[in-house]
């Protein structure tokens, strides 16, 4: 019996002994051990030299060569401090460019690209003479017709209360943001960004019937 107890001892203890080897080892493995005199660090091949700056403010500006210099050039530090503009201030600048005019922009857009951004819109509206109205009006020569004048089409009341008509730059500040334009509207397009995208789609519309009016010409042609 009391060989037994002592081999179950022994083996207790050499258990217990393995299992401290085992997690020594995957300590090891898992985490750096910094031993003593060891550096936690990979050292650089070159340290870079340290640089003395109590000796850099002793000898400047006293290592000017000429008597004098360096207090003049302490005098004009200080003479300027604050004056001169920060790197990057609003000042350094340069001014935005305007952004182009309505005729300028239609004078330069593509109404085949018009066309396939109203590819987007097919869901909602009719592009085609004599089209059935769907979720939005048809749209056949939209371009210079009154606001919510199209026939059989039900407008919201702040459509109907929108006056006016679609003119180029109606259509060019409506189509930017249809909901700010007309707050109420059953349109939930949010809009297209980008101006040259709706000035695109403005010229491809005035292809669509007779009715639409001149282009307006651009502010440096105009202004001849």
């Amino acid at each position: 019996m009391g060989r037994m107890r002592g081999m179950a001892v022994g083996l207790c203890i050499a258990g217990a002994a393995m299992t401290v080897l085992s997690l020594g080892w995957f300590s090891d493995k898992l985490y750096t051990r910094v031993r003593p005199g060891q550096l936690a660090y990979k050292p650089m091949e070159e340290m870079p030299p340290r640089v003395d700056m109590a000796s850099i403010q002793r000898d400047w500006p006293a290592s000017f060569s000429e008597p004098g210099e360096g207090s003049r050039v302490i005098a004009y530090q200080r003479t300027m401090r604050g004056k001169a503009p920060a790197p990057g201030a609003a000042g350094d600048a340069a001014p935005a460019a305007p952004p182009p005019d309505l005729g300028t922009l239609l004078a330069g857009a593509d109404a085949g690209a018009g066309k396939q951004k109203i590819q987007l819109c097919m869901s909602c509206h009719d592009f085609t003479q004599g089209g059935a109205n769907r979720i939005g009006p048809n749209l056949w020569g939209v371009v210079g017709r009154p606001v919510a004048s199209h026939a059989g089409f039900a407008y919201s009341p702040a459509m109907q209360a929108h006056k006016g008509s679609w003119d180029y730059e109606a259509l060019f500040a409506f189509l930017g943001s249809p909901g700010r334009v007309v707050p109420g509207t059953k349109m939930s397009f949010a809009g297209l960004r980008r101006p040259e995208d709706r000035a695109a789609v403005i010229k491809y519309l005035a292809t669509l019937g007779t009715g639409a009016p001149p282009l307006p010409q651009p502010k440096a042609m105009a202004a001849r």
